[in-house]
């Protein structure tokens, strides 16, 4: 195994047996650079490829900022759900891409047999489009899509802030995403929206970012409509 990664014990929280998680070295996640959809490069491993941990034993997959925290009712939705046609196998070690795509799919699909609010939906599909565009395959565009959709549906039914995400956040993830798929006419008002608020100004990092990317989004609509 690569020195950047070392192993953990936790236990199951669905199933209750001791399983091993691989994580990164807090030292060795050294940024590189970052995209307007906050997905991030790293210098050397990328610990997004080890976000979600898989409980070898019953099947169940979260990423682990939510891994222990699922309620009982979920758990025995997993169990009837997923446990039983599972069969053994380990997610533990070093990940290439293709494994990292195949974890995180499987914690969408164990969020599809749970209550999971859209906002989990949301960075779960993100982050299946983050590692398709690292391997430059064009199925980025379909999960871009999917997170779209959950963004949209956290921001008009969940009240703010949703964990972290905030309000302006979440509409400049709405916005972006719009732009990176073509939506340049929604991409243009969402941008819009919080270029005009009183209050989103106080975050000159996003409101810069918001500019950029909405001049962006204007030179792509006029590239299309010329062409």
């Amino acid at each position: 195994m690569l020195d950047s990664l070392y192993n953990k014990s936790v236990v199951c929280p669905v199933c209750q047996q001791k399983i091993e998680v691989t994580k990164v070295k807090s030292k060795d996640c050294v940024v590189a650079s970052r995209d307007s959809d906050f997905c991030v490069y790293y210098q050397s491993v990328n610990p997004i490829f080890y976000d979600v941990w898989v409980c070898e034993y019953c099947g169940y997959a979260a990423q682990q900022e939510r891994f222990e925290n699922i309620s009982l009712i979920d758990a025995k939705r997993i169990k009837e759900n997923i446990s039983k046609y599972w069969k053994t196998r380990s997610f533990c070690g070093e990940r290439d891409i293709e494994k990292a795509i195949e974890a995180f799919k499987l914690a969408l699909y164990n969020l599809c047999k749970t209550s999971a609010k859209p906002i989990e939906y949301a960075k779960v599909c993100l982050r299946i489009a983050w590692l398709y565009r690292i391997k430059k395959d064009e199925r980025e565009i379909k999960f871009l899509k999917h997170a779209l959709r959950y963004y949209c549906e956290t921001y008009e039914n969940e009240p703010f802030p949703v964990g972290k995400l905030d309000q302006y956040t979440c509409m400049y993830m709405i916005a972006e995403l719009n732009r990176r798929v073509g939506n340049y006419d929604d991409a243009i008002v969402w941008f819009s929206k919080i270029i005009s608020s009183p209050e989103a100004r106080s975050n000159k990092v996003l409101i810069d970012n918001t500019r950029e990317q909405f001049h962006l989004a204007k030179e792509a609509k006029e590239g299309k409509e010329k062409a």
